[in-house]
């Protein structure tokens, strides 16, 4: 599930380079309340007049989810307007990293010296992607880009605590309406043209639900490793979609640092996977 998630996921960059006209907050209005309208209707069909309920329950955790969530959003979005899909989506790729050591010191989960040898070199990556893009203007979405995984790596951490409590699909579905709030302000809904608004529809009702519901679904019942491990698969497929595209060729220092953070990753991932395996006797 969480594969597949990431597959479906793997174009969102790309189909944000595909917008015309539309300005970055007309984008996150549309690409929000159509994610909000989707897993509302979800959740109205899964629990009828028990829906109620599901908001009446929201706690204070449920409220932090929702906060950091809208945040990522807000930030992705940015990013990707400010600097190139690979420098985002290679950024992105730290995520796991940031919530190692944010779940070490907010729920005191132990990390390993191997996680710690991939935050650094993970770092090391993020400094040369931004070296190359301090020249071209770009350091705003770089900026932006890890906000965005230190805000999805403290999410992970928040859900963890939350345990056997299911806060993700109410805590994404009152995400999206809270980003659209704050964007309202600024953006022209009524001004973004056909073209525009169809590949907004596919990403906001179709391609971001799908992917999330999957990969969170997913997430619940795979070990935090693997799932890890299976989140760069957007890391991977997110450049090549807009390469091909719209031509979006990544420049030389960021496919090295794109390397040594996603070797950084995968290996500290692919570690954990292995330190799970528990031999079986007779």
């Amino acid at each position: 599930m969480s594969a597949a998630g990431m597959v479906i996921l793997s174009p969102d960059g790309l189909l944000l380079r595909l917008v015309e006209n539309a300005s970055v907050w007309d984008v996150i209005f549309y690409r929000s309340i159509f994610l909000s309208m989707v897993l509302g209707g979800y959740l109205l069909y899964r629990h009828r007049l028990g829906i109620i309920s599901i908001w009446q329950r929201m706690g204070k955790t449920e409220a932090l989810a929702v906060i950091l969530m809208t945040g990522s959003n807000l930030s992705f979005v940015g990013a990707i307007a400010n600097t190139s899909v690979a420098n985002t989506l290679v950024i992105l790729a730290t995520m796991p990293l940031f919530s190692a050591i944010l779940g070490w010191l907010i729920i005191g989960e132990p990390v390993k010296p191997r996680t710690w040898v991939s935050i650094v070199l993970a770092i090391t990556g993020i400094i040369i992607i931004f070296s190359g893009s301090m020249g071209g203007g770009n350091w705003l979405g770089d900026t932006l880009a890890l906000a965005t995984a230190f805000q999805q790596g403290l999410n992970l951490v928040v859900i963890r605590k939350a345990k056997e409590r299911d806060i993700m699909m109410p805590a994404l579905c009152m995400s999206g309406l809270l980003a659209a709030a704050l964007v309202v302000p600024f953006a022209e809904p009524m001004s973004v043209n056909a073209h525009d608004l169809g590949v907004l529809v596919l990403m906001g009702a179709i391609i971001v639900p799908i992917a999330l519901v999957l990969f969170l679904g997913g997430a619940r019942h795979a070990p935090a490793a693997e799932v890890a491990l299976l989140s760069l698969i957007e890391t991977v497929l997110g450049p090549l979609w807009a390469w091909i595209g719209v031509n979006e060729m990544p420049d030389v220092l960021s496919f090295i640092g794109g390397f040594v953070v996603i070797i950084a990753v995968a290996t500290n991932a692919w570690l954990g996977i292995r330190s799970r395996h528990i031999p079986i006797n007779g």
